[in-house]
């Protein structure tokens, strides 16, 4: 089949050829048999098309949505929450839970008081300084760090004086 001739073909056969348009396409299809032939082929196969359309629009039958709805209901399951919310004992179960909870809640902010945990108490941080950065050479480098520790002091820990007398050197 041609191509300029296979663009206009589906308009044709749509009826949206009209004109010039038309009339060159229905003389090549009568002096070229494979394009004839192609043609055909189309259109048998757009009746058979049209036979598969059903000739009218399908609504539901009436009522159809809600036995749906009502199949949906009956299958739901049940949860297991449902019988503590929906039943009486799980009602009790629940204002009795509530009540321990509240119970226990005032029994420890109680005791946090008595303890004096719950004063409004300023808590003093201890004094933040900066290290002496330990870079140089490697004597400048052991100062920086023996004066960072000297910085630091371990509380309970206390230098003792050592005596050199009579060791040797």
């Amino acid at each position: 089949m041609h191509g300029s001739i296979r663009d206009g073909l589906e308009g044709l056969l749509a009826g949206k050829q009209t004109g010039l348009a038309e009339q060159e396409l229905r003389q090549h299809l009568s002096s070229c048999e494979g394009c004839e032939q192609q043609l055909a082929a189309m259109q048998a196969q757009s009746e058979m098309l049209q036979l598969l359309r059903y000739p009218e629009e399908l609504d539901p039958a009436p009522g159809f949505y809600a036995r749906v709805l009502q199949r949906i209901e009956e299958r739901a399951r049940v949860s297991i929450w449902a019988a503590f919310i929906q039943s009486a004992f799980g009602r009790r179960l629940m204002y009795a839970s509530v009540s321990v909870t509240l119970i226990l809640g005032t029994y420890v902010v109680a005791e946090e008081a008595l303890d004096g945990h719950l004063r409004n108490t300023m808590v003093s941080t201890q004094d933040t300084h900066r290290d002496i950065p330990v870079v140089g050479t490697e004597a400048q480098q052991r100062d920086a760090v023996l004066a960072n520790f000297e910085s630091h002091p371990v509380p309970g820990l206390h230098a003792q004086p050592i005596s050199y007398e009579g060791t040797v050197q």
